[in-house]
């Protein structure tokens, strides 16, 4: 598929979408996945339609599984990123003093989640060294896992996982905000994502991809399962619909949208640098993400929604690194020039 057959399978916008870091726009046919399993729900029973909808979900998982470098056995589904990787976390074989690389960047509700399990199992949090874009500056010796997120939320910036990789290291990374916009290296011991970002699928579904080396010695879930693989930390209560509109996203995607979007995102950074506003990423960036620092993101964002342009107030929450609030343009392939040429002017008039 083509990048612009990608963009036209999508209905009609009834705003300007700069958001897709925060949710992309589903294509006709992930929604009629979606509504197909709802209405078997409803016609034939859950636990019927759920069976009736296996076979796409498991063609799901092995496209899911390919564009991570490994098959449909090593993916498991919850409700979303954050949910997969407090699960992973609490699975993983680390003992009491072992060392975990963690960065600044990290996503809020994650940087929660290694606190809580450092503070209970006697894990030793290692900062590693950033530079003023928190990108990974280098790596300390002996660290027994490596995670941070391959894209932050609140940053257009990519990590450099395969300098990781190369060390050496387990890693543990996060594409929630990657995967669809920029390439993911393969090799990586584990990935947590989610489907509602930039591969188009539906909200509340989230996945972990296990290479198969790791998941046996992965610690028992908290629930009962049949399945022997990493499925057995399948979410039970299941969005089963969800799943089946992702695995419609994830067959539809196509490579040939990353240039578009990176020159999209290049424009921008252009464009926007001629306004009141300061952009924090450099021009050439590799991701669909551009962060404005300004006066005030809230207020500004609800004034270009008024003006029918949709973006994202970043709070200063999202991230251990922030120091205030962003406004986040995403500029995912249905996004035109003229588009940010239109928020410019428009960020412009709101002074």
């Amino acid at each position: 598929m083509s990048a612009s057959a990608w963009v036209d399978s999508r209905l009609p916008a009834e705003v300007v979408h700069l958001d897709a870091a925060a949710c992309g726009r589903p294509s006709a046919a992930v929604l009629d996945a979606e509504i197909a399993v709802l209405r078997a729900e409803a016609s034939r029973g859950g636990y019927v339609a759920a069976e009736l909808a296996e076979p796409a979900i498991s063609a799901g998982r092995e496209e899911l599984g390919r564009l991570l470098g490994l098959d449909r056995d090593a993916v498991a589904f919850s409700d979303g990123a954050g949910t997969s990787f407090a699960l992973l976390l609490e699975a993983w074989p680390l003992g009491p003093g072992a060392r975990v690389g963690t960065v600044s960047s990290e996503y809020g509700a994650n940087a929660m989640v290694l606190r809580r399990l450092a503070d209970s199992r006697g894990w030793q949090l290692v900062p590693l060294p950033v530079d003023g874009l928190g990108r990974i500056a280098g790596l300390e010796p002996d660290l027994d896992l490596l995670t941070f997120p391959h894209v932050a939320s609140q940053r257009g910036i990519v990590q450099p996982v395969q300098a990781a990789l190369d060390a050496g290291v387990p890693v543990l990374l996060d594409v929630a905000q990657s995967l669809g916009q920029t390439p993911v290296p393969a090799g990586c011991a584990a990935y947590v994502g989610t489907s509602r970002k930039w591969l188009g699928g539906p909200r509340g579904v989230g996945f972990a991809v296990v290479d198969p080396a790791v998941e046996p010695r992965l610690t028992a879930p908290p629930f009962l399962s049949a399945h022997q693989d990493v499925r057995r930390l399948d979410s039970q209560e299941a969005h089963i619909g969800g799943r089946a509109g992702l695995a419609a996203a994830v067959a539809e995607w196509t490579p040939a949208v990353l240039s578009v979007v990176h020159a999209r995102a290049a424009y921008a950074r252009q464009v926007l640098a001629e306004t009141p506003w300061r952009v924090v990423e450099p021009v050439g960036e590799p991701t669909g993400i551009t962060t404005l620092v300004g006066a005030d993101p809230v207020a500004t964002r609800s004034a270009l929604l008024d003006r029918g342009l949709l973006v994202s107030a970043i709070p200063v929450t999202r991230a251990p690194d922030l120091r205030g609030p962003v406004l986040r343009v995403s500029t995912a392939a249905w996004v035109t020039e003229a588009d940010l040429d239109a928020l410019a002017d428009a960020l412009r008039a709101i002074g």
